[in-house]
């Protein structure tokens, strides 16, 4: 490797000019551009060395001459095409994220649970509609079953979390075993009929499983069809791992209780635009939290990825091993 690593990336929004975007050790040689759908222009990397970023195309592929590492900030690396990564490129990952998403799952299940979006709106425009002696009771997480689709650092996070609510907790993943009880979960195992026992028997479903070609629609009709009348279904995953047009259906005809979505199908692709998430109207129904995409973006998150980043770029520099080398797609 070169004395000093030439890293291309761009800055996040409010960044100090003064300060580097990685707190790293060794000497490095930063280069800022601007990023449009989360892609600098294939010809900035002619030259570098790394890149950080989310996002790998064949174009920009062909033009990285020198590239010997892709790191990426942040845990998914579905967008990373993996013909496109060059020969003896390392590609690699960061996560921590799981702190803040299981945050987030569990303070949208409280909400969908006991109405709160629709209790705080109605009775700030000075109707009493859900106030109990109108509505009703309503209904608490204590002894409702929690359900787990990938039992990866998420899941089993909010395993944790849900067990804290005195929830039952039942789980499912990629393998056939793995140490749920760990975690305060009943993991049930890998593959279809573990996946459709906990969708047919949870009140509260996370999706927490990468995006890949074996997730990529993972949660259709039918499986959407074993769920409970009054269960929810909670994403903070990938939009894609469930179908939209199965989803929209399902809530907008009531088969499921609700849902709270934090990843969807369409993004913005530059600074100023603004795409609606999906093809399907799902705001206009009232039994989904939707938001954008902000479930795991905290300054802890950010804080931790930026160390892991600027680990491998000091290991990298010293021609040591990288961490959280995705194998699969490194080259």
């Amino acid at each position: 490797m070169p004395s000093k690593l030439r890293v291309i990336t761009n800055r996040r929004p409010n960044a100090d000019p003064n300060v580097p975007p990685f707190p790293v050790t060794e000497p490095v040689e930063w280069i800022y551009t601007e990023f449009i759908d989360n892609k600098p222009s294939p010809e900035s990397l002619r030259g570098t060395h790394v890149f950080i970023g989310t996002d790998f195309t064949k174009e920009m592929g062909a033009a990285a001459d020198s590239l010997r590492a892709i790191l990426i900030p942040a845990a998914g690396y579905d967008r990373i095409d993996p013909e496109a990564v060059p020969e003896g490129c390392i590609v690699a990952n960061a996560y921590h994220h799981e702190a803040p998403i299981a945050e987030w799952v569990m303070a949208v299940a409280v909400a969908l649970d006991h109405e709160l979006l629709k209790s705080e709106s109605t009775f700030r425009a000075g109707s009493w509609e859900m106030w109990p002696g109108r509505h009703g009771s309503y209904r608490e997480l204590m002894g409702r079953t929690f359900g787990i689709v990938g039992f990866g650092a998420i899941g089993r996070r909010v395993a944790k979390l849900a067990q804290a609510y005195e929830m039952p907790v039942i789980a499912a993943g990629r393998v056939e075993t793995a140490d749920g009880e760990l975690y305060g979960a009943n993991y049930i195992g890998g593959g279809n009929r573990a996946r459709e026992y906990v969708l047919s028997e949870s009140d509260f479903v996370l999706i927490s499983t990468p995006l890949g070609p074996a997730t990529h629609g993972l949660i259709g009709a039918h499986e959407l069809g074993l769920m409970k009348p009054t269960a929810y279904i909670i994403n903070p995953a990938r939009g894609h791992i469930i179908d939209e047009t199965a989803l929209y259906n399902a809530l907008k005809n009531r088969t499921i209780a609700g849902a709270a979505i934090d990843t969807w199908y369409q993004y913005p692709e530059s600074p100023t635009d603004a795409p609606r998430p999906s093809d399907q109207p799902f705001w206009e129904l009232d039994n989904i939290i939707m938001v954008p995409h902000h479930s795991g973006a905290t300054n802890g998150t950010a804080t931790r990825r930026a160390q892991t980043v600027a680990q491998n770029l000091d290991n990298l520099s010293r021609g040591e091993p990288l961490v959280n080398v995705v194998q699969e797609i490194s080259r």
